[in-house]
Formats: structure tokens, C-alpha cells, sequence
């Protein structure tokens, strides 16, 4: 399972992005929560039977979106 941790500016379009980021691979998340916590929109995404290498590219992919400031991934089995 891996955990995906996205810092995002606080806009109303950054939450579906990120969501859509996700459906448009057919990827259907285990859990999503957002909250705004000093300026930034933080949001956690926990996805199930990822490998590890297709968990990296969505990484870096989300980290490329026009909203999202930075991403993290945290492989949640080690």
C-alpha cells in the first residue's frame, strides 16, 4: 500500500485534479482526505496494489501538475 502526500496551492481545482489524476488511470484510491493547514491544501491519498515503480512515476508525475507545489511517496508495507 503506498501513501501518497500532496502539498497543493489552496485552489478549488487542486483537489479534483489530483482525484482525476488518479481516475484517469483507472486507479481507484483506498482513501482521500484534504484539509488546508497554513496556506497550503494538504492531501493524502492512500492507494492499494501499486508496484513500486509505477507508485514512483505517479509521484513524479503528480509533482509536475499545475497546482500541486511538491509530492511525497511513503511505501506504507515497509
Amino acid at each position: 500500500m503506498h501513501r501518497f502526500r500532496i502539498d497543493a496551492m489552496p485552489d478549488p481545482h487542486s483537489l479534483p485534479r489530483v482525484a482525476g489524476f488518479f481516475a484517469q488511470r483507472a486507479i481507484m484510491p483506498a482513501a482521500m482526505q484534504m484539509r488546508v493547514e497554513r496556506g497550503l491544501m494538504r492531501i493524502e491519498v492512500t492507494v492499494d496494489g501499486l508496484g513500486a515503480a509505477q507508485a514512483a512515476v505517479i509521484a513524479a508525475k503528480l509533482h509536475e501538475a499545475v497546482t500541486v507545489i511538491g509530492a511525497e511517496l511513503h511505501d506504507m508495507a515497509a
